[in-house]
């Protein structure tokens, strides 16, 4: 199996860790021709990753100094470049193919996002509850939807030994169950969901304009910046715009990062039109690129910009990366009402360094790594590197009532509650978690999506 196949690991990572540090690679999979050119392969990949790593990553100065001759195993050597405890983002692959598959939305996948928790304190019994459902997937076409509890799978009880693996089959009879005072009541009939290969994720995964109150409030549920649906964004927004939508809701609960040029995309259509040309985004990147390609700017499109003076975002600790670059990029300029929970607080970016770039009968391997190059800063330098953003009003996303984008949703309803009354009543706030409570305790991991934990940057270019 190649290294980066373990990659799909990231679906199935703890709620606080991001995994592409977890990559890893046996020995028996280090590139090999024959017993004579296998010592030369492996030097000349060593040398690839010494060369690039040198060149861009953040912290080169602090690279121990290795004589990649004498390693040998390729991925290895790389982690043993890398500073810790700061960096547990960069990794490395031996299928760029796949990484650049996956980095456009395209991989194997039942098609749904699922959180799994303890069914009670002091339980080992897992259940695991459908957040979100991709459109035209077999998750989608086996009829789930967001609120599905899922109690059994194949017929076993999920426990924190089995559930995993149970929940990695590429084929699965699931069992569905609701909390019936306490005790899981199994629903019938059971759901036959098989992972599909290439499934395309659309993540723009629901939409909605509310008219209510003399206000017209658009919603956007995005679970990742794909730059392949950067002109479907632009589309919803122009739709927005065209409906003369007043407030806007984005919720970047399940959204995990990716691009930072779709970042800049949706933030610019987001801002007041005068903030056009002003800073977005600060890169810093290491001493010997440090000049280069430093600032990110706003660029306005008339035909898409709401031109905005407040927006709400809605949270959780799983909203990282670029999707961070949303709330601190925009809050220099523009009131930013957050709802939920604390964010991530991942602030660098990386880049994809491989042989892709060249004719493919010219390519030397198909290893590639993925270094941090760039910490990012906001016009007014008010990030705090030591956590995530923190709401402005907490709230749980554990309970779920309606589908993404019903008004009756608990998170879009208490945004809804601000923008008609100014506030977010203590009696709402408490409700929800109260029935958060009521249902599940403390969750056990995150099955998370492409791109999670990524800003993903251009590469600095050396000519400049």
């Amino acid at each position: 199996m190649k290294a980066f196949s373990k990659l799909r690991i990231l679906h199935m990572t703890l709620a606080a860790t991001i995994l592409f540090t977890m990559v890893s690679c046996e020995d028996d999979e280090v590139p090999k021709k024959d017993n004579n050119s296998q010592e030369v392969d492996i030097v000349e990949i060593n040398g690839f990753i010494y060369t690039n790593m040198n060149i861009y990553y953040y912290w080169n100065l602090d690279m121990p100094k290795i004589d990649y001759r004498t390693e040998t195993n390729p991925e290895m050597y790389f982690y043993k470049l890398i500073k810790q405890p700061e960096d547990r983002y960069s990794f490395i692959t031996d299928d760029v193919e796949e990484l650049e598959k996956y980095f456009d939305g395209v991989v194997k996948s039942p098609g749904y996002s699922v959180q799994p928790y303890y069914f009670e304190q002091g339980s080992k019994q897992i259940i695991v509850f459908v957040e979100y459902v991709y459109a035209n997937s077999p998750a989608s076409e086996a009829g789930l939807k967001r609120g599905d509890m899922i109690y059994k799978i194949n017929d076993q009880i999920l426990d924190d030994q089995n559930y995993i693996t149970l929940l990695s089959l590429e084929e699965k009879v699931i069992t569905l169950g609701t909390i019936v005072q306490g005790e899981i009541v199994e629903l019938s009939p059971k759901v036959t969901v098989k992972d599909k290969e290439n499934l395309v994720q659309n993540p723009i995964v629901a939409t909605n304009i509310i008219e209510e109150g003399g206000h017209k409030t658009g919603y956007l549920a995005y679970t990742s910046f794909i730059a392949n649906y950067d002109d479907h964004l632009a589309s919803v927004f122009q739709q927005f715009k065209a409906a003369g939508v007043t407030d806007l809701v984005l919720d970047l609960r399940y959204n995990g990062g990716g691009y930072v040029s779709s970042a800049q995309k949706l933030a610019s259509m987001i801002a007041p039109a005068s903030v056009n040309g002003e800073v977005l985004m600060y890169q810093k990147f290491n001493f010997l690129l440090k000049s280069i390609n430093d600032t990110l700017l706003f660029k306005v499109d008339k035909a898409s910009n709401l031109d905005l003076d407040r927006v709400y975002i809605l949270t959780t600790g799983g909203t990282a990366s670029a999707s961070e670059i949303i709330i601190y990029g925009l809050e220099p300029y523009m009131e930013v009402i957050q709802i939920g929970e604390t964010t991530y607080g991942k602030y660098h970016g990386s880049i994809t360094i491989s042989d892709n770039d060249i004719e493919p009968e010219k390519r030397r391997h198909s290893w590639a790594i993925q270094p941090i190059v760039m910490e990012s800063d906001n016009a007014n330098s008010s990030i705090d590197y030591l956590s995530g953003m923190k709401p402005d009003f907490e709230m749980k996303d554990n309970y779920y009532n309606a589908d993404l984008g019903d008004p009756e949703e608990h998170f879009l309803a208490a945004a809804l509650e601000h923008i008609y009354t100014g506030t977010i009543s203590e009696e709402t706030l408490k409700t929800v978690s109260l029935k958060s409570s009521g249902i599940i305790s403390k969750p056990v991991m995150s099955l998370v999506n492409p791109l999670y934990g990524t800003m993903l940057v251009e590469t600095p270019s050396l000519d400049k």
